[in-house]
């Protein structure tokens, strides 16, 4: 049914990240003059999500008009762009249901759908999937996340008995795999070709599932430019080793390892836009931006490579 979706979701695809003005508002200016960007530098997939695009630090109103705004602009630039939205982070099947009808409305193409609820068995979380995908027919793409066990409350990978049971639904046609763990990701892909795979984490990461079938992957350091992505993938694709290795060498890894491994991605991030120019690194409390000091270690990292990426 949703089969030509599926292969759409092929290749790299772009999370959106939600800058806020000095009023501590969403900073709707900054966000078009990104999301253009990365448009016009070959970015057709965008997936506006639960952490990178600050759903924690928005109200479900917020969330509703942030999603909104970003289909809309994303279908005006070009009606054939690929927009996914999500729900909360934290909120009932309701409340899911009621923002996958909300993103249908608007004209995306999937709904994201993350579960932050304690988990007590597998069909909890396939009867919350089903009902959200039987009330709106839309297309569901499931985040993955680590579950908090509702019997000692202490972290737990997804059994793999759960991945088996996602093809039960139909309406599920992508999962965004965030374990960051070999063995359950190799899992997860064993759901391609039926369900679509979007791996997280490291470009450097990514190689190894390279011969497991990955056929997704999220931007990372192609936040800064789409082409950095566009032409990873052509190079995988191509199985062009030298090219994937070249970008994990000269983009990938001196962020990584320099500014990420120091501060951690989620506010190095938007520390990275500020510094090439497209929004303020700001972030509502309790998620405390980068210094003056800290940020400027990743002002000097990215002078060291925006030449190459304009060069690239």
């Amino acid at each position: 049914m949703y089969s030509s979706l599926k292969d759409r979701l092929e290749g790299c695809v772009y999370t959106v990240f939600t800058p806020f003005n000095e009023q501590d508002e969403v900073d709707y200016e900054a966000l078009e003059k990104y999301l253009v960007h990365l448009y016009r530098t070959g970015a057709r997939k965008f997936y506006v999500m639960a952490y990178n695009s600050r759903y924690s630090q928005l109200t479900n109103e917020e969330i509703l008009g942030l999603n909104e705004f970003c289909i809309r602009l994303l279908k005006t630039l070009d009606q054939d762009n690929l927009v996914v939205v999500a729900d909360p982070i934290h909120c009932s099947t309701k409340v899911s249901t009621e923002f996958s009808l909300h993103a249908k409305d608007c004209g995306a193409d999937l709904i994201s759908l993350i579960v932050r609820e304690k988990y007590f068995s597998d069909e909890q979380i396939i009867d919350h999937f089903a009902q959200v995908g039987s009330a709106s027919s839309f297309p569901i793409l499931v985040h993955e996340m680590p579950f908090l066990s509702g019997f000692d409350g202490t972290q737990m990978h997804w059994p793999v008995s759960l991945f088996k049971k996602l093809p039960m639904v139909p309406e599920i046609v992508a999962l965004k795999e965030d374990a960051k763990d070999f063995d359950i990701t190799c899992q997860a892909l064993d759901l391609e070709p039926r369900i679509r795979v979007i791996i997280a984490g490291k470009k450097s990461s990514l190689i190894q599932y390279q011969e497991h079938g990955a056929k997704s992957y999220l931007n990372g350091i192609s936040m800064l430019d789409a082409k950095i992505g566009e032409r990873f993938w052509q190079a995988w694709v191509d199985k062009d080793q030298d090219t994937l290795q070249y970008i994990i060498d000269e983009f990938e890894a001196p962020f990584f390892d320099v500014c990420v491994a120091k501060y951690g991605w989620h506010r190095t991030n938007k520390a990275l836009l500020q510094a090439a120019g497209f929004m303020h690194r700001r972030d509502r409390m309790p998620l405390m931006h980068l210094n003056d000091e800290e940020y400027e270690d990743v002002e000097n990292l990215y002078a060291e490579i925006k030449n190459k990426i304009a060069e690239f």
